[in-house]
């Protein structure tokens, strides 16, 4: 079986000057990237980044419009989260802290070169790779919030509990649970009956069991 494509990772050049973006486009054509699009101004900027997210934005400092790059820079970084690189033949003390301050993820002096927009880019995506939230980290939260919807909904009283005795989970006492069942509830039966409902994961192992509390 042949392996799925790798997905084009998508460009959005802001830059004022038509030259400087066609030479910019095609820098990037032969590095492989898509252009999602240009824009002249920030404010344009902001409107295709909404309309399609990019992966990175190339982003010249001095724009067209009421915006300056740099400002359309920290709106996409603080809407969006997408990296931005700038791209300007500016060079100056003020600038240079005015992007840092923005949160750039990169500065490239005109003209490009192809490496160093190679090197830039591909720092800027991997590094936005590692700041988003793992998958895995929201299905454990979507969990999270689920099951405290059926604990908040659910009338009867209840605790979870493993296979030594100790309370997981209890509803609505949430503060008993890493105690001892026994302790916690010494009115009732300390081992699993035929009333309670098994635990089990997803190979059919026992993890505990579950009560329904008078």
């Amino acid at each position: 079986m042949e392996e799925s494509a790798k997905p084009q990772r998508t460009v959005l050049i802001v830059e004022d000057d038509p030259l400087s973006a066609r030479v910019a486009e095609k820098i990037l054509g032969r590095l492989g990237y898509g252009i999602l699009g240009m824009a002249r101004t920030g404010e344009e900027a902001l409107d295709a980044a909404r309309q399609a997210a990019p992966d990175v934005v190339l982003m010249d400092i001095n724009l067209a419009g009421a915006m300056d790059g740099v400002e359309a820079a920290g709106a996409l970084i603080a809407e969006f989260g997408v990296p931005v690189i700038f791209l300007t033949a500016a060079v100056d003390r003020d600038i240079m802290e005015r992007v840092a301050g923005a949160g750039a993820a990169g500065y490239i002096q005109k003209p490009a070169k192809l490496l160093d927009l190679k090197a830039n880019l591909e720092m800027a995506i991997t590094r936005r790779g590692r700041e988003r939230p793992c998958p895995t980290d929201a299905a454990v939260s979507l969990y999270k919030s689920l099951l405290a919807g059926v604990l908040a909904a659910c009338s009867r009283r209840l605790a979870a509990v493993d296979r030594s005795g100790r309370i997981l989970l209890a509803h609505p006492d949430d503060h008993l649970a890493g105690m001892a069942f026994t302790e916690a509830f010494p009115a009732e039966p300390p081992l699993p009956g035929p009333a309670d409902t098994p635990l089990t994961d997803p190979t059919g192992q026992t993890l505990g069991w579950l009560r329904l509390l008078g």
